[in-house]
């Protein structure tokens, strides 16, 4: 054998190992409990790292390279993009970022969990399974896509790059690092090819857009109206049926629960070779509980509040308690009816949908077009604004308000307060010229939230509005406790 075939062999072998990853990449079962959950949940990844993951040098090559979009560093890219820092974490990675030890190629990857955009803080009060209300998702993946794109962002560029920063770093890298690094970027551009579509799309702090994301994995066109939707309170579904504002995912939920690493990528064949993994955070989500309200409560007008609860919204949220027994059974309620904004539902197309249900996942997780929204657990409502779907009205006193009356504008982002009294968004009164009321500027780092924009109407959900003052209030006491 000459030299030259023998160099060929070794590359072929080294591919092969490296394409192994998809099938092997954990061989021995792993426990199916809530504190396995809780560890998926927080401190290890769901996905395939060759698929969901980047090679943690090769992405501090990219943050050194193009710190303009990235940011200079781990505190200015969480600050930039709303992502929660973290400082008991040893690589100095901010919340829901974690590195992955490929025993394949013995390169750490840098992968992400569900505490980026299901963990977050009120007054101090860390809380678990909370939607992040500052991270700007959609942001953040344009901007490494676009990173991505760029015509220097090579392999002749960047795995060098990569490898001098692993030695200066003492990450581990040798020549299988070398041929994962190379694979990541060759990955990495058809993902910005695919993006090209996303990358004019901007949620906003706090919220997402999913049905888009699944769209791109799909190869199904994306073209409005654009399903906006805030990133939910986990917790809730102990008592779901389904998954999803609309309820659109039905069958087996465990496996519902890899939705999102399916929109990042993660073959149907992985989701399925790793069942273990979605059942054990599916037990850590039921086990789940909302966050106690920190201040006092009057109760007598919760008391009051109560009896306005079971006359006004128990027939569609259930009942919480000790008065009566806890009782939540899952309603879709109508477009007709609730009247909220529709861009999500008429995102998810027959084609989308056709699209998502082909293959065996697809057979045991079916997404299923639906005519309204569910009306949702209340448990820790007061801790869970902007309000809606779509996180169009700031506060739970504003929704106690008749659509008219609800702000146009607010703010929302970093350096937003969280009002304990109105239980939701701080901020203070203002006008527009029209006279409609709006929420007046606080930071330079807050972002506007227009609720004349497409897919973010603030109309609908009129169950209470015609309240008096005095009752709306009483109504707010009660939902501080459940």
């Amino acid at each position: 054998m000459t030299c030259r075939s023998v160099s060929r062999w070794r590359v072929v072998m080294a591919a092969l190992a490296v394409g192994m990853l998809a099938a092997c990449s954990q061989i021995r079962p792993e426990p199916i409990s809530a504190a396995a959950g809780r560890e998926l949940f927080h401190q290890r990844d769901l996905g395939s790292p060759y698929s969901t993951g980047i090679p943690y040098a090769l992405w501090l090559a990219a943050m050194e390279r193009y710190p303009g979009p990235l940011g200079r560093d781990w505190d200015d890219f969480a600050d930039r993009f709303g992502v929660v820092p973290h400082d008991g974490n040893p690589p100095g990675l901010p919340t829901g970022f974690v590195l992955h030890r490929d025993w394949l190629s013995g390169t750490d990857f840098l992968m992400t969990t569900c505490a980026l955009c299901h963990h977050g803080t009120i007054g101090g009060q860390t809380i678990e399974g909370i939607g992040n209300r500052n991270l700007r998702l959609n942001a953040m993946n344009n901007a490494v896509m676009g990173v991505v794109a760029r015509e220097d962002f090579t392999e002749e560029t960047m795995v060098p790059a990569a490898e001098a920063i692993a030695h200066t770093r003492g990450i581990p890298w040798d020549w299988r690092s070398t041929l994962a690094a190379k694979r990541a970027v060759r990955q990495l551009k058809v993902l910005a090819a695919r993006n090209v579509e996303l990358d004019s799309l901007d949620a906003g702090p706090g919220r997402n857009t999913p049905v888009e994301f699944t769209k791109a994995a799909c190869n199904v066109p994306i073209e409005p109206p654009i399903g906006f939707v805030k990133f939910a309170a986990v917790w809730t579904y102990s008592k779901r049926r389904s998954f999803g504002w609309e309820g659109p995912f039905e069958g087996d939920l465990a496996l519902a629960v890899s939705a999102v690493e399916f929109n990042k990528g993660m073959p149907p064949e992985d989701i399925l070779a790793h069942r273990e993994r979605w059942e054990a955070l599916y037990e850590y989500l039921k086990q789940l509980r909302p966050p106690r309200y920190p201040g006092s409560v009057d109760a007598v007008r919760a008391e009051r509040g109560h009896a306005l609860f079971l006359g006004v919204c128990s027939g569609c949220h259930g009942t919480y308690g000790p008065a009566e027994p806890a009782e939540y059974v899952e309603h879709i309620i109508p477009l007709a009816v609730v009247g909220t904004d529709p861009d999500r539902l008429r995102s998810i197309t027959p084609q989308l949908v056709a699209a998502r249900n082909r293959g065996e996942l697809g057979k045991l997780v079916h997404l299923v077009p639906r005519d309204g929204y569910v009306a949702v657990p209340l448990d820790g409502i007061w801790s869970r604004a902007p309000y809606l779907h779509n996180g169009a009205v700031p506060t739970l006193a504003d929704l106690l308000r008749p659509a008219r009356d609800r702000p146009v504008v607010f703010y929302v982002g970093a350096d937003t307060g969280y009002d304990l009294d109105r239980l939701g968004l701080a901020y203070e009164e203002d006008r527009l010229p029209d006279g409609t009321r709006a929420g007046r500027r606080a930071s330079p780092k807050q972002y506007e939230f227009d609720t004349r924009a497409p897919g973010n109407r603030n109309g609908g959900h009129e169950f209470g509005t015609d309240l008096s003052a005095e009752d709306r209030q009483a109504l707010l006491e009660y939902l501080k406790q459940l």
